[in-house]
């Protein structure tokens, strides 16, 4: 497996949508090597808030609403919170990882982390195509004139490569176990260059990502197997149960046992 699909096959995990949205559906789709992920919603006409947790990932949301259309670009957030939409709006949705980021050409990802921001105010002339999109029906309508005509506005055609890149997917690959001082010595550079070359380009640091990353592949386990077990804080790089409680808290606000059951209960 190369260093690009060891990225494009770790979509993350984010519960909310399935827990608290209607007719909720994903795909996968290869695009310049990688894969992007795409996905719609309907909020309840009762709802209009969805649990969302740290994914380290970017996201451009379009409301097809026809009353209220708008298009927005939001950034990782980095704990668990509730994010706010128009109830009984459909949404469609497209999630880039912090690989692709590095293609990002309207702003800076480090820019967009806890922000969510209107889209037309980022990239210019984008506001008719968002409404051609809107007034689509079909899923995989949206997505084909998505990637046609708006994707190759957001990401230019150069293939991620360098120091970042190659960092990224070795956190990637290691489940977020990897430290900053093995990260170093394995690119021939100090702890406090890489820190600075991440929080100047993505935002985040190395372990704060890694902390994500461990926390997203955690999550992903959990929920395939429906079940905590007494290994899986060990499995996954945590010194403890307490010290996997104390993660899931901060970037979910439930512990493990609490998404568990949640997930457990919600329809098929």
């Amino acid at each position: 497996m190369n260093r690009v699909e060891i990225a494009a096959n770790l979509p993350p995990v984010q519960y909310g949508f399935r827990l608290e949205t209607n007719s909720y559906q994903e795909r996968l789709v290869p695009y310049q090597g990688q894969a992007v992920l795409y996905y719609q919603y309907v909020m309840d006409k009762a709802v209009d808030a969805i649990r969302m947790v740290p994914d380290g990932c970017l996201d451009v949301l379009i409301c097809c609403d026809p009353k209220r259309p708008h298009s927005l670009i939001c950034g990782t957030i980095l704990q668990g919170e509730q994010i706010f939409f128009h109830a009984g709006a459909t949404y469609f949705g497209i999630r880039l990882t912090p690989l692709q980021s590095l293609c990002l050409s309207p702003a800076p990802f480090r820019d967009l982390i806890d922000r969510q921001l209107f889209l037309g105010d980022i990239v210019r002339g984008v506001d008719c195509l968002c409404d051609d999109i809107a007034e689509i029906d079909s899923f995989a309508g949206r997505m084909a004139h998505f990637e046609r005509f708006l994707l190759p506005r957001l990401l230019s055609a150069d293939q991620p490569s360098g120091l970042l890149s190659y960092c990224l997917q070795q956190i990637y690959q290691s489940k977020g176990n990897v430290t900053v001082d093995e990260l170093a010595a394995d690119v021939g550079l100090s702890a406090r260059y890489l820190r600075k070359k991440f929080v100047g380009t993505l935002g985040l640091s190395p372990k704060q990502y890694s902390r994500i990353t461990r926390f997203q592949h955690t999550l992903s386990t959990m929920i395939n197997r429906t079940a905590v077990t007494g290994n899986i804080a060990s499995e996954h790089g945590y010194y403890d149960q307490a010290h996997l409680i104390k993660d899931f808290k901060h970037f979910s606000l439930f512990t493990p046992m609490q998404i568990i059951m949640l997930m457990q209960s919600a329809p098929l």
